[in-house]
């Protein structure tokens, strides 16, 4: 997905206060990555409009949310149980299927069209909601696999921002932003662009070793697992500005 028109979608999901706009926004980041399905599942929504069942979000096939219910699946669900227990993306390949229940599920999810491949990312708010937001492809595992890496990294902050769309369709306040330090945001704008820290050096005329530096105060500032969870977070909440460099921060060149 090009650049411009992912952060064109970002600052799109950044305004969206009904999840009826929000998941228009979400069709199309399906659309451009040739995904197969998206679902969307929070619990404990801070908000005096959030309904005490899980709210939910997802294109899978009447007949697979039919079954699921029926099944039980919600207390049994590898995939929301990997979530719970951990804050880093889950690729479904990675899930282990010894137990034939296991195995059950997936082939059911499978032959329901919920898809070959899989990836969810959980996420943790600040008042303990708890949401898990996840991509399907039918892909072939080759081409899954060549895919994915950048897959993750825009996915972490599709996901994040859309959970902030949740929380202003559920009436919740927004998280007050924190300030980030104009280095530390400016590393993190060049990450959200797809560069390296060997790049990011040259950019801004600073070592590697310096922009991880700014890059792990900036997650530590911000208490995220990553970079791309730090990179995530920093669009959902307004600190980086996708459009704009200060001048200031990139050194002219000597004629």
């Amino acid at each position: 997905m090009h650049s411009d028109d992912f952060f064109d979608l970002v600052d799109r999901l950044a305004i969206a206060d009904r999840i009826e706009s929000a998941s228009e926004v979400i069709g199309d980041f399906t659309r451009a990555w040739g995904l197969h399905n998206v679902a969307y599942a929070a619990l404990n929504m801070p908000a005096p409009g959030a309904a005490p069942r899980p709210l939910l979000s997802v294109t899978y096939s009447p007949e697979w949310q039919k079954h699921y219910a029926q099944s039980g699946y919600v207390d049994l669900d590898p995939i929301v149980r990997a979530g719970l227990g951990g804050i880093l993306p889950i690729d479904w390949a990675e899930i282990d299927r010894g137990d034939p229940i296991i195995r059950k599920f997936f082939g059911e999810a499978l032959e329901l069209d919920v898809g070959a491949n899989g990836l969810s990312i959980p996420i943790r708010g600040r008042t303990g909601e708890f949401a898990l937001f996840s991509v399907t492809s039918d892909q072939s595992e080759s081409d899954w696999r060549a895919m994915k890496r950048e897959l993750i990294r825009d996915l972490m902050v599709v996901a994040f921002n859309f959970h902030a769309a949740a929380l202003r369709a559920c009436g919740a306040e927004e998280e007050p932003a924190t300030h980030l330090p104009l280095r530390e945001a400016s590393c993190l704008r060049w990450k959200a662009l797809g560069k390296t820290d060997d790049e990011i050096g040259r950019i801004l005329g600073i070592s590697p070793h310096t922009v991880r530096f700014h890059l792990e105060s900036a997650r530590a500032r911000l208490q995220t697992a990553n970079t791309t969870h730090t990179v995530a977070k920093a669009l959902a909440v307004g600190l980086i500005n996708m459009s704009y460099e200060p001048s200031h921060l990139i050194p002219k060149k000597r004629r």
